[in-house]
């Protein structure tokens, strides 16, 4: 994973026990998510485009925050299993306010002001190998 921004979700998802990266939470388009033998729920965490930086008086050579963003899906065997790992992925991001992370991208860790889902997880219907995928979008506001 050569990505910040992913590194720390990954890093607030295993903080607060919804999984663990390479097991059962997977990153980007390419990752090859297993079906798992239990039918239990895999996360996949996927960047997307985030909105424009913030800047302040204070902040003129670069954004005193940026706003980066990524789609957080779900796979499981069942609609209630997707969905309970969707809310599990939703409850850890939503919590994230005032806090720093701490992952090996930066030693100092990663100020977030905030994490904010921009809708509740829904239903996305059974992917190719039929299993159920609920899906939602986060975004955050957090120091470069």
């Amino acid at each position: 994973m050569n990505s910040l921004w992913a590194s720390d979700l990954v890093e607030i998802l295993e903080s607060a026990n919804v999984g663990t990266l390479n097991q059962d939470i997977f990153v980007s388009t390419k990752a090859v998510i297993p079906i798992l033998v239990s039918g239990a729920a895999t996360v996949q965490i996927v960047e997307t485009p985030g909105s424009g930086p913030e800047r302040t008086q204070n902040s003129v050579i670069r954004p005193a925050y940026i706003r980066p963003s990524a789609q957080i899906r779900t796979r499981a065997g069942t609609p209630a299993q997707a969905r309970a790992k969707a809310q599990e992925c939703y409850d850890a991001f939503v919590g994230v306010r005032n806090a720093i992370v701490y992952t090996t991208f930066v030693e100092s860790g990663t100020f977030y002001r905030e994490i904010n889902p921009l809708q509740e997880p829904f239903d996305l219907g059974v992917d190719d190998r039929k299993q159920a995928q609920f899906v939602f979008n986060v975004t955050a506001v957090r120091r470069p």
